[in-house]
């Protein structure tokens, strides 16, 4: 079979090796400088929760499967790649009061959320501000292309990144999120709170920690690729 997209939720270590094209080495720098987090693979938990009561099995293999694992662990793991090594705690988790018999895990069950390799990726890759495209697939702002992703949003998402746009074509980019908000006449007092449930949402809008927003886009005048019918 040919041509399959399928959707990857996680990596693990080797495949982002491959991906980025750099030893594992590397991969192991980056996660014990913090830069990027490993977590466990789902089947693995799966298998050490076995015996857990089914009223709370779901939940705590998702809860746990998005955790993050402790350096000392992966520094472990990394060290000793042909031996399981005996995890005690995940976050917030004492795993000897959850489980009959110790976590056992191994080099190949650390794995990396595919969100998690795109943030890195869109962080610190090689995009310029002449690279920068912003193509409106709907007059709404709900649906468009940035910088080479399709990305989808609600209404009342698309009335904060229409009003920031408009902000950036009238030369004033930066705007104090609590303004945004009266302007498109939203309920929630933070913009976070509209964006809740889109993990891209900080991709596409910047802040400076100090309550003004603005479109992650170099400034009105910057060479920009702008496709659209009625923007």
């Amino acid at each position: 079979m040919t041509g399959l997209d399928i959707p990857v939720e996680f990596l693990g270590i080797e495949d982002l090796a491959q991906r980025w094209k750099c030893r594992v080495s590397t991969i192991e720098s980056l996660a014990e400088t913090d830069k990027i987090r490993f977590c466990l693979r789902p089947a693995a938990l799966e298998v050490a929760l076995a015996r857990t009561p089914p009223e709370k099995y779901n939940t705590m293999v998702r809860q746990l499967a998005g955790m993050h694992i402790d350096h000392r662990y992966i520094y472990m793991m990394f060290k000793n790649k042909e031996h399981k090594i005996e995890i005690a705690r995940i976050g917030d988790y004492d795993m000897k009061e959850i489980l009959e018999s110790p976590l056992r895990v191994d080099f190949f069950d650390l794995i990396i959320p595919m969100t998690q390799v795109e943030d890195f990726e869109f962080k610190h890759g090689n995009i310029n501000e002449k690279q920068y495209e912003f193509k409106l697939l709907s007059d709404d702002f709900t649906c468009f292309i940035w910088c080479g992703k399709e990305y989808r949003f609600g209404e009342m998402q698309a009335k904060v990144i229409k009003r920031l746009w408009q902000a950036r074509e009238d030369g004033n980019p930066w705007m104090y999120g609590k303004r945004i908000l009266t302007d498109i006449g939203a309920s929630s007092d933070r913009i976070r709170s509209i964006f809740n449930h889109n993990r891209y949402w900080h991709r596409i809008i910047k802040s400076d920690k100090t309550g003004k927003y603005k479109l992650n886009l170099p400034p009105k005048g910057t060479p920009l690729l702008v496709c659209s019918q009625d923007i």
